[in-house]
């Protein structure tokens, strides 16, 4: 069994709208593991609904902060005291990591959104839960963690070494850390769906973007960061809309009141698609809502040859319809993937690079709250009114 000595405090998700900051204890790291101090988390719409359905457990999946401690066998590179951003965690060993796919692993699902390792105790008086585990002396106070491979939402955090992107040759000091605190998922998965997914050509492709959210407003400031010339934003929200034509978008498409056959038909009717001799509609169109209907209306507006990424899912059972000789006469493609298909140690100095040529505005999507204000912060995400919520540990 382990030992649990080092105290901070961690938010702890006992069901989807119960989560309580608490006393915990934290055990050494082994190996392959850090001890990180944590100084900012975004929050996701992922810890929000605990995508993988363990509970109790410590979430949270974004984040920055200064190496404490490190395993005997962590890459010698990576010191105390180091700034790291942290992303998703990844074998190292299959195919797809060995060949530049880390998001991809073969064991991506048990390493992020299933990952429960015994990382954290309850401290004394925090009381006990039947659903937690014995910490060997009978008590019922051991915390699964290890959420895509950190478990963020701690003070101190016990994080796997391949979910620890170095930046000490990147930042410049803990402001520049809260600001970068959210790139390791939400906003590297819709900059990364355009620039490795999708990799348009500015001289010819268009882009959509469905669903403005986190993940949506960096796939636009993605498109126009790589010189995208027609980029066209969906949502039901005016506010994201008009935050949309603010960091890139050309075009904004309001879809509340629309049926999926309008809104092909809105998008199909844009200025640079109603010649008859120019595109049926963009190249492009990336989906962050997983909302089946909407999938539909991708496939059905993209232009001929053209790709569709889906960012996201309803869930098990959600499925889309592909009316064969159509897909095969169109030419299009229904691409799904994690992350952006990226590689953290390359997506996250890129991101870094744009922001500080003023082509990733971060600060328009974020808010920040003192950790101790996780329920207002993760409630206005949930209505809308912020994009990403950032919480602030304290030093």
């Amino acid at each position: 069994m382990y030992s649990y000595t080092i105290p901070t405090k961690a938010i702890v998700t006992y069901t989807e709208p119960d989560w309580r900051l608490q006393d915990v204890l934290v055990r050494e790291p082994e190996s392959h593991e850090l001890l990180i101090k944590i100084i900012a988390t975004g929050i996701c719409h992922t810890d929000i609904k605990n995508v993988g359905g363990i509970y109790p457990r410590v979430l949270g999946h974004e984040g920055s902060g200064r190496i404490l401690r490190r395993g005997l066998d962590v890459d010698p590179a990576l010191k105390e005291g180091d700034p790291v951003l942290l992303s998703f965690a990844y074998c190292r060993e299959c195919h797809m990591c060995n060949t530049g796919h880390p998001a991809m692993c073969r064991d991506q699902i048990p390493w992020t959104i299933r990952g429960q390792d015994p990382n954290f105790a309850l401290a004394e008086g925090e009381g006990e839960d039947e659903r937690l585990e014995d910490d060997g002396s009978g008590k019922k106070r051991v915390v699964k963690a290890s959420y895509f491979g950190h478990s963020s939402f701690s003070g101190i955090a016990l994080v796997k070494e391949s979910s620890v992107v170095p930046v000490k040759d990147l930042i410049q000091n803990d402001e520049e850390l809260k600001i970068f605190a959210p790139l390791g998922c939400g906003i590297q998965t819709g900059a990364c769906a355009v620039t490795n997914v999708l990799k348009p050509d500015p001289s010819y492709d268009s882009i959509a973007v469905f669903g403005l959210g986190g993940v949506g407003l960096s796939a636009v400031m993605a498109a126009k960061a790589v010189g995208i010339k027609i980029i066209i934003a969906v949502d039901i929200l005016p506010s994201r809309l008009s935050l949309a034509s603010e960091v890139g978008a050309t075009h904004t498409i309001n879809s509340k009141t629309l049926s999926p056959a309008d809104l092909t038909k809105a998008l199909r009717d844009l200025p640079p698609f109603s010649s008859p001799t120019g595109p049926e509609g963009p190249t492009g169109i990336v989906d962050t809502t997983g909302i089946p209907a909407l999938l539909q209306a991708a496939l059905a507006s993209v232009h001929r040859l053209g790709r569709v990424v889906q960012l996201a899912n309803q869930g098990p059972g959600s499925e889309v319809g592909v009316g064969l000789p159509e897909h095969m006469s169109n030419g299009t493609h229904l691409t799904g993937t994690i992350q952006g298909d990226a590689d953290p140690k390359k997506s996250v100095p890129m991101l870094i690079k744009w922001w500080r040529e003023g082509k990733l505005p971060l600060e328009k999507l974020e808010k920040r709250y003192p950790v101790e204000d996780f329920d207002r912060a993760r409630e206005e995400m949930h209505g809308g009114g912020v994009i990403k919520p950032v919480l602030i540990w304290p030093e």
